[in-house]
Protein backbone atom coordinates (compact mmCIF):
# COMPACT_ATOMS: atom_id res chain seq x y z
CA UNK A 1 0.00 0.00 0.00
CA UNK A 2 1.38 3.48 -0.89
CA UNK A 3 2.40 5.84 1.92
CA UNK A 4 -0.37 7.98 3.41
CA UNK A 5 -0.57 11.69 2.65
CA UNK A 6 -2.65 14.44 4.25
CA UNK A 7 -4.73 16.58 1.88
CA UNK A 8 -4.69 20.35 2.29
CA UNK A 9 -8.44 20.55 2.89
CA UNK A 10 -8.11 18.66 6.18
CA UNK A 11 -6.23 21.59 7.75
CA UNK A 12 -6.85 24.23 5.09
CA UNK A 13 -6.92 27.13 7.55
CA UNK A 14 -3.23 26.57 8.37
CA UNK A 15 -2.15 27.65 4.88
CA UNK A 16 0.57 25.87 2.88
CA UNK A 17 3.45 26.65 5.27
CA UNK A 18 1.38 25.73 8.30
CA UNK A 19 0.25 22.52 6.66
CA UNK A 20 3.84 21.42 6.05
CA UNK A 21 4.83 22.22 9.64
CA UNK A 22 1.76 20.50 11.10
CA UNK A 23 2.27 17.37 9.01
CA UNK A 24 5.94 17.15 9.91
CA UNK A 25 5.21 17.58 13.63
CA UNK A 26 2.38 15.03 13.50
CA UNK A 27 4.46 12.33 11.83
CA UNK A 28 3.19 12.41 8.25
CA UNK A 29 5.75 11.85 5.51
CA UNK A 30 3.70 13.28 2.64
CA UNK A 31 1.42 16.28 2.22
CA UNK A 32 -0.91 17.88 -0.31
CA UNK A 33 -0.97 21.67 -0.74
CA UNK A 34 -3.41 24.17 -2.18
CA UNK A 35 -1.11 26.42 -4.18
CA UNK A 36 -3.69 27.55 -6.74
CA UNK A 37 -6.23 29.50 -4.66
CA UNK A 38 -9.89 28.54 -4.95
CA UNK A 39 -11.48 30.55 -2.13
CA UNK A 40 -10.94 34.19 -1.20
CA UNK A 41 -9.45 32.98 2.08
CA UNK A 42 -6.81 30.78 0.39
CA UNK A 43 -3.26 32.04 0.80
CA UNK A 44 -1.37 33.09 -2.31
CA UNK A 45 2.15 31.69 -2.48
CA UNK A 46 3.26 31.66 -6.11
CA UNK A 47 4.35 35.11 -7.22
CA UNK A 48 5.22 36.14 -3.65
CA UNK A 49 9.00 35.53 -3.43
CA UNK A 50 9.27 35.37 0.36
CA UNK A 51 6.42 32.84 0.57
CA UNK A 52 7.89 30.72 -2.22
CA UNK A 53 11.23 30.65 -0.38
CA UNK A 54 9.48 29.72 2.88
CA UNK A 55 7.70 26.77 1.27
CA UNK A 56 10.84 25.55 -0.49
CA UNK A 57 12.83 25.78 2.74
CA UNK A 58 10.18 23.94 4.75
CA UNK A 59 9.91 21.13 2.22
CA UNK A 60 13.68 20.73 2.18
CA UNK A 61 14.15 20.90 5.96
CA UNK A 62 11.25 18.57 6.84
CA UNK A 63 11.97 16.06 4.07
CA UNK A 64 8.24 15.98 3.36
CA UNK A 65 7.12 14.44 0.08
CA UNK A 66 4.57 16.41 -1.95
CA UNK A 67 1.74 14.41 -3.48
CA UNK A 68 -1.04 16.60 -4.86
CA UNK A 69 -1.56 20.26 -5.69
CA UNK A 70 -4.96 21.93 -5.78
CA UNK A 71 -7.13 23.35 -7.00
CA UNK A 72 -7.20 23.50 -10.80
CA UNK A 73 -10.93 23.79 -11.50
CA UNK A 74 -11.99 23.09 -15.07
CA UNK A 75 -14.39 25.96 -15.65
CA UNK A 76 -15.64 28.40 -18.24
CA UNK A 77 -12.98 30.83 -19.49
CA UNK A 78 -10.15 29.21 -17.53
CA UNK A 79 -6.84 30.73 -18.66
CA UNK A 80 -4.70 27.60 -18.73
CA UNK A 81 -1.53 29.41 -19.78
CA UNK A 82 -1.79 31.67 -16.72
CA UNK A 83 -1.44 28.58 -14.50
CA UNK A 84 2.10 27.84 -15.65
CA UNK A 85 3.88 29.63 -12.78
CA UNK A 86 2.06 27.64 -10.09
CA UNK A 87 2.49 24.39 -12.02
CA UNK A 88 6.21 25.07 -12.51
CA UNK A 89 6.61 25.86 -8.81
CA UNK A 90 4.70 22.69 -7.86
CA UNK A 91 7.00 20.61 -10.03
CA UNK A 92 10.04 22.27 -8.45
CA UNK A 93 8.76 21.11 -5.07
CA UNK A 94 8.45 17.53 -6.32
CA UNK A 95 4.66 17.31 -6.70
CA UNK A 96 3.18 14.31 -8.50
CA UNK A 97 -0.27 15.46 -9.61
CA UNK A 98 -2.77 18.29 -10.01
CA UNK A 99 -6.32 17.94 -8.69
CA UNK A 100 -8.84 19.19 -11.25
CA UNK A 101 -12.50 19.39 -10.19
CA UNK A 102 -14.78 19.82 -13.19
CA UNK A 103 -17.15 22.78 -12.98
CA UNK A 104 -18.02 23.25 -16.65
CA UNK A 105 -21.28 21.60 -17.78
CA UNK A 106 -20.39 21.89 -21.47
CA UNK A 107 -18.92 18.53 -22.55
CA UNK A 108 -16.82 19.65 -25.49
CA UNK A 109 -15.56 22.83 -23.84
CA UNK A 110 -14.47 21.11 -20.63
CA UNK A 111 -12.70 18.42 -22.65
CA UNK A 112 -10.74 21.08 -24.54
CA UNK A 113 -9.83 22.87 -21.32
CA UNK A 114 -8.77 19.66 -19.58
CA UNK A 115 -6.70 18.60 -22.59
CA UNK A 116 -4.84 21.92 -22.53
CA UNK A 117 -4.24 21.57 -18.80
CA UNK A 118 -2.93 18.02 -19.31
CA UNK A 119 -0.52 19.28 -21.95
CA UNK A 120 0.79 22.00 -19.64
CA UNK A 121 1.11 19.55 -16.74
CA UNK A 122 2.97 17.08 -18.97
CA UNK A 123 5.56 19.76 -19.71
CA UNK A 124 6.47 19.52 -16.01
CA UNK A 125 6.03 15.72 -15.72
CA UNK A 126 2.85 16.02 -13.65
CA UNK A 127 -0.43 14.12 -13.87
CA UNK A 128 -3.70 16.02 -14.22
CA UNK A 129 -6.49 14.23 -12.38
CA UNK A 130 -10.18 14.92 -13.01
CA UNK A 131 -12.38 14.95 -9.92
CA UNK A 132 -16.14 14.45 -9.97
CA UNK A 133 -18.62 15.41 -7.27
CA UNK A 134 -22.41 15.58 -7.19
CA UNK A 135 -22.58 19.38 -6.99
CA UNK A 136 -20.23 20.08 -9.92
CA UNK A 137 -20.38 19.99 -13.70
CA UNK A 138 -19.10 16.40 -13.61
CA UNK A 139 -21.43 14.71 -11.17
CA UNK A 140 -20.43 11.06 -11.11
CA UNK A 141 -17.75 8.49 -11.87
CA UNK A 142 -19.07 7.65 -15.34
CA UNK A 143 -18.90 11.31 -16.40
CA UNK A 144 -15.31 11.64 -15.18
CA UNK A 145 -14.25 8.42 -16.93
CA UNK A 146 -15.84 9.70 -20.15
CA UNK A 147 -13.97 13.00 -19.88
CA UNK A 148 -10.60 11.31 -19.44
CA UNK A 149 -11.36 8.94 -22.33
CA UNK A 150 -12.25 11.79 -24.68
CA UNK A 151 -9.12 13.73 -23.78
CA UNK A 152 -6.91 10.68 -24.29
CA UNK A 153 -3.79 12.14 -22.67
CA UNK A 154 -1.32 9.73 -21.05
CA UNK A 155 -0.99 11.93 -17.96
CA UNK A 156 -4.77 12.24 -17.48
CA UNK A 157 -6.32 10.24 -14.66
CA UNK A 158 -8.93 10.29 -11.94
CA UNK A 159 -9.29 11.37 -8.33
CA UNK A 160 -11.68 9.07 -6.48
CA UNK A 161 -13.07 10.87 -3.45
CA UNK A 162 -14.84 8.41 -1.16
CA UNK A 163 -17.41 10.98 -0.06
CA UNK A 164 -18.20 12.07 -3.61
CA UNK A 165 -18.43 8.47 -4.78
CA UNK A 166 -20.96 7.78 -2.04
CA UNK A 167 -23.00 10.96 -2.47
CA UNK A 168 -23.20 10.50 -6.25
CA UNK A 169 -24.75 7.06 -5.78
CA UNK A 170 -21.56 5.14 -6.56
CA UNK A 171 -19.92 2.15 -4.92
CA UNK A 172 -16.41 0.66 -4.88
CA UNK A 173 -17.65 -2.13 -7.16
CA UNK A 174 -18.01 0.52 -9.90
CA UNK A 175 -14.25 1.07 -9.85
CA UNK A 176 -13.61 -2.48 -11.00
CA UNK A 177 -15.09 -1.49 -14.37
CA UNK A 178 -12.56 1.35 -14.78
CA UNK A 179 -9.12 0.98 -16.36
CA UNK A 180 -6.84 0.63 -13.28
CA UNK A 181 -4.25 2.89 -14.92
CA UNK A 182 -6.67 5.82 -14.51
CA UNK A 183 -7.08 5.34 -10.76
CA UNK A 184 -4.15 7.39 -9.50
CA UNK A 185 -5.35 9.15 -6.34
CA UNK A 186 -8.00 8.46 -3.70
CA UNK A 187 -9.25 11.06 -1.26
CA UNK A 188 -9.76 8.85 1.76
CA UNK A 189 -12.54 9.91 4.11
CA UNK A 190 -15.51 8.55 5.98
CA UNK A 191 -19.09 9.78 6.31
CA UNK A 192 -22.50 9.09 7.77
CA UNK A 193 -24.92 6.79 5.92
CA UNK A 194 -26.53 8.43 2.90
CA UNK A 195 -29.81 8.12 1.04
CA UNK A 196 -29.73 9.63 -2.49
CA UNK A 197 -31.74 12.82 -2.62
CA UNK A 198 -31.77 13.44 1.13
CA UNK A 199 -29.35 16.38 0.96
CA UNK A 200 -29.56 19.57 -1.09
CA UNK A 201 -26.70 20.68 -3.29
CA UNK A 202 -25.72 23.30 -0.71
CA UNK A 203 -25.80 20.68 2.06
CA UNK A 204 -23.58 18.35 0.03
CA UNK A 205 -21.11 21.17 -0.54
CA UNK A 206 -21.03 22.07 3.17
CA UNK A 207 -20.57 18.43 4.14
CA UNK A 208 -17.68 18.08 1.74
CA UNK A 209 -15.86 21.16 3.01
CA UNK A 210 -16.54 21.04 6.75
CA UNK A 211 -18.32 17.88 7.94
CA UNK A 212 -16.39 14.83 6.81
CA UNK A 213 -15.37 12.03 9.16
CA UNK A 214 -11.99 10.39 9.58
CA UNK A 215 -11.54 6.77 8.42
CA UNK A 216 -13.37 4.41 10.74
CA UNK A 217 -15.64 7.08 12.23
CA UNK A 218 -18.48 6.62 9.75
CA UNK A 219 -20.33 4.08 7.65
CA UNK A 220 -18.65 4.13 4.23
CA UNK A 221 -17.35 0.97 2.57
CA UNK A 222 -13.70 1.96 2.94
CA UNK A 223 -12.37 -1.59 3.18
CA UNK A 224 -14.07 -2.43 -0.12
CA UNK A 225 -12.80 0.82 -1.61
CA UNK A 226 -9.18 -0.02 -0.83
CA UNK A 227 -9.65 -3.53 -2.21
CA UNK A 228 -10.96 -2.10 -5.49
CA UNK A 229 -8.01 0.24 -6.03
CA UNK A 230 -4.78 -0.73 -7.81
CA UNK A 231 -1.59 -0.89 -5.75
CA UNK A 232 -0.18 2.24 -7.41
CA UNK A 233 -3.12 4.46 -6.36
CA UNK A 234 -1.94 7.16 -3.94
CA UNK A 235 -3.91 7.63 -0.70
CA UNK A 236 -4.60 11.14 0.58
CA UNK A 237 -6.66 11.60 3.75
CA UNK A 238 -9.10 14.45 3.10
CA UNK A 239 -11.38 14.90 6.09
CA UNK A 240 -12.09 18.44 7.30
CA UNK A 241 -14.24 17.85 10.38
CA UNK A 242 -16.23 20.23 12.56
CA UNK A 243 -15.66 17.74 15.38
CA UNK A 244 -11.98 18.72 15.57
CA UNK A 245 -12.16 22.29 14.26
CA UNK A 246 -11.32 23.79 17.67
CA UNK A 247 -7.94 22.05 17.73
CA UNK A 248 -4.67 23.30 16.28
CA UNK A 249 -3.61 22.18 12.82
CA UNK A 250 -0.91 19.98 14.34
CA UNK A 251 -3.37 18.31 16.71
CA UNK A 252 -5.82 17.70 13.85
CA UNK A 253 -3.03 16.26 11.72
CA UNK A 254 -2.01 13.93 14.56
CA UNK A 255 -5.56 12.70 15.08
CA UNK A 256 -6.02 12.16 11.35
CA UNK A 257 -2.86 10.04 11.18
CA UNK A 258 -3.72 8.05 14.30
CA UNK A 259 -7.29 7.35 13.20
CA UNK A 260 -6.20 6.35 9.70
CA UNK A 261 -3.45 4.05 10.97
CA UNK A 262 -5.87 2.47 13.45
CA UNK A 263 -8.33 1.86 10.63
CA UNK A 264 -5.67 0.34 8.38
CA UNK A 265 -4.48 -1.97 11.15
CA UNK A 266 -8.06 -3.04 11.87
CA UNK A 267 -8.85 -4.01 8.29
CA UNK A 268 -5.54 -5.87 7.93
CA UNK A 269 -6.39 -7.82 11.08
Amino acid sequence: MPPLSLAALTILDAGPAGQIRACAQAGWTSVGLRLNPLLDTDQRVVGVPEKEREIETLMRETGMALLEIGVFAIKLALDVAALEPVIAFSARLGARCLVCPVEDDDLSRRAATFAALCDLAAKYHLDALAEFNPYSGCRDLASAVALVAVVGKPNAGLVIDALHLSRSGGHPADLRKVDPALLRLVHFTDATPFTPGEKSIDALRRESRTARLLPGEGALWLKELLAALPAHCAISVEAPSAKYAHLSATERAKIALEKTRDFMRAIRA
